[in-house]
């Protein structure tokens, strides 16, 4: 029987990064793999917990405000779990206390450190002092995609491995076109600017795409409800949560678009609409490119495009699924070798050491 820890700076409500953490949980604790999760700062809900209470033997849920108050709740979840001794480490995230639990800890085996957005010279900027050094003293560091792995090797001088992140395969029966013959083009994730919230509120209003509807999932402080009600082709439905919401979500869609300038990793949204075949367009920022089948069903355009631009991308996008130019299959058949379940587990359990002999 083997035994981790897994350690996360934060879990917000949503987002890409709380659902790989969720499946990495659910997947890798098997009968030979015991987790013990802690998570610094966290505001999931009440039902996500208790998916993780249902896989971890022990799960410790950070939710204090200050630093200094959150790195002495940090020596005291330590302290509770000083008896152990653990076969790996897996930390997750970006911050100055990852550094810290390895020095709290009795870990015999190695410690994997996953760092989850693009690793550039814009993401580099926002590392302190004491993450550099987590990233240079952990023994694996994985990134999300091979640019990111890339860029970060140029800064660190040192081997950065690449791992998907795991994500919810999700199988849908597509919903048939619209009666009123409107294309769907939708996203869902965290509504922060940088995810190209305003420029689908801009993309509606343009007369050349009056046959496309506007779909939005999701929560954030900048976009209240009311923010939407000047944009009668967008539809705005609210947050969500679970796989059947996110299937509902998937089969109503005829595209997906990710028109972002955040750092991104690798895109768990992405991951999850390939599982469905959903075709999509994104920006080419951090991992997208990596996950690009075809120019027809999975189209990457530059994040420094200008407006007029992503404008002619998108009604392309929209004209191509209108006329049913755009097969669903090519994504779901990389999707099942080489971001599914099965082919990341492994992959993930070899970079843990997990599948030696246990003692």
């Amino acid at each position: 029987m083997k035994k981790i820890v897994v350690y996360s700076t934060q879990l917000l409500p949503t987002g890409g990064i709380e659902s790989h953490l969720l499946e990495f949980c659910q997947k890798m604790s098997d009968k030979s793999v015991i987790i013990d999760l802690i998570v610094l700062n966290s505001r999931i809900p009440p039902a996500t917990e208790e998916l993780y209470r249902a896989k971890c033997r022990n799960v410790f849920l950070g939710q204090n405000k200050s630093s200094a108050e959150r790195l002495i709740w940090l020596v005291s979840v330590a302290l509770k779990l000083k008896s152990n001794q653990y076969d790996a480490l897996y930390t997750n995230g970006q911050g100055e206390s990852i550094g810290v639990l390895p020095k709290l800890l009795r870990i015999k085996g190695t410690w994997v450190h996953h760092h989850h957005t693009a690793g550039d010279k814009e993401d580099q900027a926002t590392w302190g002092n004491q993450y550099v050094s987590t990233l240079k003293k952990a023994d694996t560091v994985i990134a999300c995609s091979n640019r990111n792995a890339m860029e970060m090797s140029a800064a660190l001088s040192r081997t950065i491995d690449t791992i998907p992140c795991l994500s919810r395969e999700i199988k849908v029966e597509p919903l048939p076109l619209a009666k009123n013959g409107k294309i769907k083009l939708g996203y869902y994730g965290r509504l922060i600017p940088e995810k190209g919230i305003d420029l689908l509120c801009k993309l509606s209003e343009e007369p050349a795409l009056g046959d496309v509807e506007f779909h939005i999932w999701g929560k954030g402080e900048a976009y209240p409800f009311s923010y939407f009600e000047n944009f009668p082709r967008v539809r705005y439905h609210g947050p969500f949560s679970g796989v059947t919401e996110l299937k509902k979500v998937l089969s109503l869609l005829d595209g997906f678009l990710l028109l972002s300038v955040h750092p991104e990793g690798l895109p768990i949204s992405l991951l999850e609409v390939m599982s469905a075949g959903t075709p999509w367009l994104a920006t080419d920022r951090g991992g997208v490119p990596d996950i690009a089948c075809d120019p027809v069903s999975t189209r990457v355009i530059p994040a420094s495009s200008d407006y007029q631009q992503i404008k002619k991308s998108v009604e392309l996008f929209a004209a191509d699924l209108a006329a049913g130019k755009i097969s669903k299959e090519t994504q779901k058949r990389l999707y099942a070798e080489k971001f599914s379940a099965p082919a990341v587990v492994q992959r993930w359990k070899e970079a843990l050491k997990l599948n030696l002999t246990p003692n």
